[in-house]
């Protein structure tokens, strides 16, 4: 049989078919370029986050955030030593010993001198006693032995300081930061400042 000629509404039929494809697939392209043209990458050329903010600007921002974090940890907490609910600071008597220090750094501590660590600016309180003795030099022998000399301009310096505190079992609290017997620390003494370590700690009556 043969195949009956397309009438003209057949015909008609068709071309609006491929002529609604066609208007289908080019409304869907262009939607898609839209959404690339508005999709903005993380990170644009001038190095602004999402074409808004400057990634230097976020840095510097970052920074700053942390330098103030440090300073109020170090400055600002550290100026009162926690102190457990109900409890008071204990009087403490704390000593520091240095085996070798120029004479005139001796002779500039004296009874009375406000006492602060180097590192954390804590009070180590007042001065109470400071005991003077020989130098000790450590220097090895032939046989690679080690063993103490006194050295000429130089003194050994034993500090006792009166200040509040905490004491427990892993140390003592001083404007809250703790410390122990043997941590080498160096002290501002009045008018001198040396490295040395802690030699004792206690706690002692009004």
């Amino acid at each position: 049989m043969k195949k009956a000629p397309e009438t003209g509404r057949n015909l008609g039929m068709g071309k609006a078919t491929e002529m609604g494809k066609a208007t289908d697939m080019g409304k869907a392209t262009e939607m898609g370029k839209a959404k690339e043209k508005g999709k903005a990458p993380i990170i644009d050329k001038d190095g602004k986050l999402f074409g808004k903010v400057s990634v230097i600007d976020l840095i510097v921002v970052a920074l700053l955030v942390a330098a103030g974090l440090f300073l109020a940890t170090r400055y600002l907490g550290s100026k009162g030593a926690a102190i457990t609910p109900g409890g008071a600071l204990d009087l403490l008597e704390v000593k520091f010993y240095s085996e070798e220090v120029n004479d005139f750094v001796a002779d500039a501590i004296s009874v009375g001198d406000a006492a602060k660590e180097f590192a954390q600016y804590a009070s180590f309180g007042t001065v109470t006693a400071v005991e003077v003795g020989p130098s000790i030099t450590w220097v090895a022998d032939s046989n690679a032995k080690m063993f103490g000399q006194e050295k000429d301009g130089y003194k050994s310096v034993t500090v006792t300081m009166r200040v509040r505190g905490k004491l427990d079992s892993t140390g003592f609290s001083l404007d809250g930061t703790t410390y122990f017997v043997g941590k080498t620390v160096i002290l501002y003494l009045g008018k001198a400042g040396f490295q040395g370590r802690i030699s004792g700690v206690e706690v002692v009556q009004e």
